[in-house]
């Protein structure tokens, strides 16, 4: 369990970093769309961080994040290195954090079958 609660104490340490990091870039559509890093996971071995991202707007534009944020990921692993105290430094990937968006379609199925129980329940209630 000692492994879990550093791997939790790493993925926080990378998250804080990272979001400073971003907060600081030069970069208009990235400051204007308020991007927030939603988790972060990073392999047992440390080569690999993944960092979700999420940001006001569509999809599309979550993608062209992620792309801008992945162009750039040598930059953020070096400074990376240079923040954290780890012997190796995980390699850094962004993604489109998508749980707001599979959330909504889940949601709208419900409230569909919601609507057809209701419909059917109607139904039956005027054919007695």
């Amino acid at each position: 369990m000692a492994n879990g609660n550093r791997m939790q104490r790493v993925d926080a340490e990378i998250q804080k970093c990272m979001a400073n990091l971003i907060s600081r870039m030069d970069d208009t559509e990235i400051s204007s769309s308020m991007v927030s890093i939603m988790k972060v996971e990073t392999y047992a071995d440390f080569s690999l961080t993944k960092i979700y991202i999420s940001a006001f707007g569509g999809i599309e534009k979550k993608t062209a994040i992620v792309k801008k944020l992945n162009e750039n990921k040598k930059t953020f692993r070096y400074e990376l290195a240079h923040h954290l105290r780890m012997r190796t430094v995980p390699d850094v990937l962004f993604v489109v954090d998508d749980v707001t968006e599979r959330a909504e379609k889940v949601l709208k199925l419900f409230e569909k079958i919601e609507a057809e129980e209701n419909i059917n329940n109607k139904g039956d209630t005027d054919a007695e």
